[in-house]
């Protein structure tokens, strides 16, 4: 009984997909191919990397679409017409910021042998009124900022989360998704609660628009 046992375990090994047996057969006197490649297993992806790259690659996309936003709202707080250079730093420094996250989420893709598909949409949409960032005053704009990032860090969790499941358990992307968003998304969502917790209570004084000044230069050496 023993023995049978082995055997199966030997058997069931021997016929698992691995590189080794894609590189004998492709090296054999007559080639075998699977779906037109000669060594398909040979390649970087193990885990759950499979079940779980397109959950990366529309959080890399969502990274990348916020950071546009934030670049428009950068530029429009550092017209000539708002003149507010401490949002223009603070917005100009979440768009870099969302940018190299995206960049990163692209690399480790790749890294465990994937590839990036940037049609693969955010899971979190915006309404189109959400999505206006030309139209805000400087309180809005922050109560908008705050609400991505906080979008942001519970995909990155939910991610996390799912990296953890018992059917899609892989210990690496979740340790990566802790080393990389959770701690910059704490700060990043504690700062904008806090500016936009200052604002509101100077913009109850007597001249708001002082204050708002008052704050814009603030902001600008904090940064």
């Amino acid at each position: 009984m023993l023995f049978f046992g082995i055997l199966s375990i030997v058997l069931a090994v021997a016929s698992a997909e691995f590189c080794y047996s894609d590189v004998e057969g492709a090296c054999s006197n007559r080639p075998t191919s699977n779906d037109g490649a000669l060594i398909p297993n040979c390649n970087a992806k193990y885990g759950a990397i499979d079940l779980l790259q397109a959950d990366l690659q529309s959080y890399a996309n969502a990274n990348i679409e916020s950071s546009f936003e934030y670049l428009l709202m950068s530029t429009y707080f550092g017209n000539y017409v708002a003149q507010r250079e401490g949002f223009k730093d603070l917005y100009r420094k979440l768009s870099d910021k969302t940018w190299e996250d995206a960049i990163d989420l692209i690399k480790y893709i790749a890294k465990r042998g994937g590839r990036m598909n940037f049609n693969q949409l955010p899971r979190f949409k915006k309404t189109p009124k959400e999505s206006r960032v030309l139209e805000l005053n400087e309180l809005s704009s922050l109560a908008k900022a705050l609400d991505t990032q906080k979008q942001l860090a519970e995909e990155a969790m939910r991610i996390h989360g799912t990296a953890q499941a018992h059917n899609k358990h892989d210990a690496a992307l979740g340790h990566y998704m802790e080393e990389q968003f959770f701690e910059s998304h704490t700060k990043s969502v504690r700062d904008l609660a806090g500016y936009t917790s200052d604002l509101k209570q100077l913009l109850t004084e007597r001249d708001p628009s002082v204050s708002v000044f008052l704050f814009d230069e603030i902001l600008k050496k904090s940064l």
